[in-house]
């Protein structure tokens, strides 16, 4: 048995499989909460006497059982693509990745998109596998200080306390400047899908090298580099130590755009190409995704940097640095510009994509100049709206209602099939029991982790604000006319309250600014609250809980915001700006548009517009759809509005969806035109 949970421990399958999760917990529900749910420091602690205890207990030998039939049950059902003409592997690079809380190598919703996206994967069968690095230090936490400003606290990951293993044996080099970087490989399993996390924290390398994966998005720019130096080219270096040979590679953002170098260098030195056939070559193999909607969003580097740390690797690729940096370059041929690594990868790839079908057309006109003379409406960007990972993010008590009467296997079914009309059978006042029940969780869960508790209302308006607090995203919004928000926070018949949750980056001072206004906020206004520390854990109960999700920021600025997603497959409802997802996903039953004059052509946003109808939508349709009862105490229209929600969100917005778009839009067709490409050149 011992063996058998440590099995469980480092495959991360039950950060999705609720029955192996609660395994877990049952061993001793305080110990699993206070190792922030991380399985691996949950035994070590318990240790060998208390797990054996543990194990007598009827209800813990229980949860065992249901455990195993639940990891039998995963890996002896064969998903659709292990029998179909799949494409060469995949290798899919990210920066960061949110899979669990227990493993700190994320800092917002890129990272969780990451981790969405290996655990579809893992469930549809595709050959992927998965690069990032291994954090000694990780994002940081959040802290308030008496002012009301956040302030970051570090600490030190252990990898013998996460759910990882050290791949012994395997260690490669990647060049920073003159000298060489000693790489060692930890290995995360995502299911079926392997997360290879590369780590310098290692003896043999000098300090200044030991720490280049000390700390998740440093602000140096030198830093940064060493970084991507790390994960592009290092990442490659090490699915080729590991002997796996991917054709394609998925970038995740520019981040890993040296990948795309590495690989011209190998089939430079393997199959003795001429610079031109391997550019060919490795660029019909990368699919990159860039997920900025603004082009001060990428990285960007001085040409001194470059030659400092590059210069000795691209003579051994064999290109000069002024063709290189002219890769990363808007203008090319000027000297005077900075490298800019999203130009890179978009010369690089032969897929590019945005995150949804707005923030598509948005990179279309940021990024066209990549492509010099070509129409905008020529510039081969596409789009793969993000998804999200459902049996992460759908409540078990939500889950349970869909496997009722859409069928057990509703997270695998396609939108178009028959059975999920039956969404709309569900009672009203069950699936409202139910979602009464998540908001009591909910609202416990912000006594821990308030910044100033109070005593908040289960029947009351509970509206839901969650995401990263940069200024474009207005988190203060609703602050804008502080009266009229008084008026609805503190109606004695129909009262609103607010639950606010996010970080500012550590080198960003305006949105440091806009958490300490709504901190101070919170701290006078008993039915606002600020939430602490926003990671996956405090998340899930989020976006389970609230009735409703406000998302408003400045149109065109949001590329896809897959906060609402979770919120909406769960039935909340979604108040938003149409940008992201919501322009592509919004219909009346589903939730509400805020009003915005901003167009492609005329962006300019006029915030105290938006802010009026937004206190507009709340005062006349959203407040009174809440309260709206019948004589049994369920708001029926509501509840209805939370049906259509599930119905839409659950189907068009998987993670399951997106990488079956991605295979369908990039994987197969980049891994048909390699092995073409090959063929001609043997």
């Amino acid at each position: 048995m011992l063996e058998e949970l440590k099995q469980f421990a480092y495959d991360l399958l039950w950060t999705w499989q609720p029955r192996i999760e609660a395994l877990f917990r049952s061993l001793d529900p305080e110990l699993w909460k206070s190792t922030r749910e991380n399985p691996v420091l949950l035994l070590s602690q318990l240790g060998e006497e208390g797990v054996r205890g543990a194990l007598e207990r009827p209800e813990v030998q229980r949860a065992f059982e249901e455990a195993q039939a639940a990891y039998r049950e995963y890996y002896e059902r064969h998903p659709r693509f292990m029998d179909a003409q799949a494409p060469l592997g995949i290798a899919y690079f990210s920066l960061e990745f949110g899979l669990s809380e227990c493993l700190p190598i994320y800092s917002g919703g890129l990272g969780v998109l990451a981790g969405d996206h290996l655990k579809a994967t893992s469930d549809l069968g595709l050959p992927l596998v998965a690069v990032g690095l291994l954090y000694k230090q990780g994002f940081g936490r959040q802290d308030i200080d008496q002012g009301g400003r956040q302030f970051e606290v570090y600490s030190e990951n252990r990898g013998s306390d996460l759910p990882v293993n050290k791949v012994e044996g395997v260690e490669v080099e990647a060049p920073i400047g003159q000298r060489n970087v000693r790489i060692a490989v930890w290995r995360a399993q995502v299911g079926r899908v392997p997360l290879f996390l590369l780590d310098t924290d290692l003896e043999a390398n000098p300090q200044d090298l030991r720490g280049i994966t000390d700390r998740l998005y440093v602000p140096e720019p030198d830093r940064r580099l060493r970084q991507e130096i790390v994960l592009g080219i290092g990442g490659v270096r090490v699915l080729r130590a590991l002997g796996l040979d991917s054709g394609v590679f998925h970038l995740n953002e520019g981040h890993s755009f040296l990948c795309a170098l590495e690989r011209i260098r190998e089939l430079r030195a393997s199959r003795q190409m001429t610079l031109e056939e391997a550019r060919l070559v490795a660029r019909a193999g990368i699919v990159f995704t860039t997920h900025t909607p603004i082009a001060a969003g990428s990285d960007y580097f001085d040409a001194g940097l470059v030659w400092d740390l590059l210069g000795p690797y691209l003579a051994q690729v064999g290109i000069s640095f002024d063709r290189f940096m002219d890769l990363g370059r808007q203008r090319p041929g000027d000297p005077r510009e900075r490298f800019c690594t999203t130009y890179a990868a978009l010369r690089l790839a032969d897929q590019s994509v945005g995150v949804s079908r707005l923030h598509g057309a948005v990179s279309r006109r940021i990024w066209k100049d990549a492509w010099r003379g070509l129409p905008e409406a020529q510039v081969p960007i596409g789009a793969v709206t993000n998804g999200v990972h459902m049996p992460t993010w759908v409540a078990p008590e939500i889950a349970t209602l869909l496997s009722r009467f859409v069928g057990p296997d509703w997270w695998d079914l396609d939108p178009a099939d028959g059975r999920w009309h039956a969404v709309y059978e569900i009672p009203p006042g069950e699936l409202w029991n139910v979602h009464c029940e998540l908001k009591r969780r909910l609202l416990e869960l912000t006594k821990e982790r308030a910044e100033t508790p109070h005593e908040l209302d289960l029947n009351a308006l509970t509206i839901g604000f969650g995401r990263r607090f940069a200024p474009y995203k207005r988190a203060n919004l609703l602050l804008r006319d502080r009266p009229r928000l008084a008026k609805l926070l503190r109606s004695s018949k129909r009262p609103v309250q607010i639950l606010f949750a996010g970080k500012s980056h550590p080198a960003d001072q305006p949105g440091k600014d806009i958490v300490a206004g709504v901190v101070g906020l919170a701290r006078e206004e008993p039915r606002v609250m600020f939430l602490k520390d926003y990671d996956i854990v405090l998340a899930r109960h989020l976006v389970k809980g609230a009735d409703v999700w406000l998302n408003n920021p400045r149109r065109f600025l949001e590329a896809s915001g897959t906060s609402g997603m979770k919120a909406g497959a769960n039935g909340g409802l979604n108040v938003s700006v149409l940008d992201g997802w919501w322009d592509e996903a919004y219909r009346p039953e589903l939730g509400w548009a805020i009003p915005s004059a901003a167009t492609l052509d005329r962006q300019d946003v006029d915030d105290l517009a938006e802010a009026e109808g937004l206190y507009r939508l709340l005062e006349r349709e959203v407040v009174p759809a809440f309260y709206d009862r019948d004589e049994n105490g369920i708001p029926r229209r509501w509840a209805e509005m939370m049906k259509a929600s599930i119905r839409h969100v659950v189907t068009q917005f998987s993670a399951r969806q997106m990488v079956i778009d991605y295979f369908n839009a990039a994987y197969r067709s980049c891994a048909r035109r390699v092995e073409h490409l090959h063929l001609l050149l043997d």
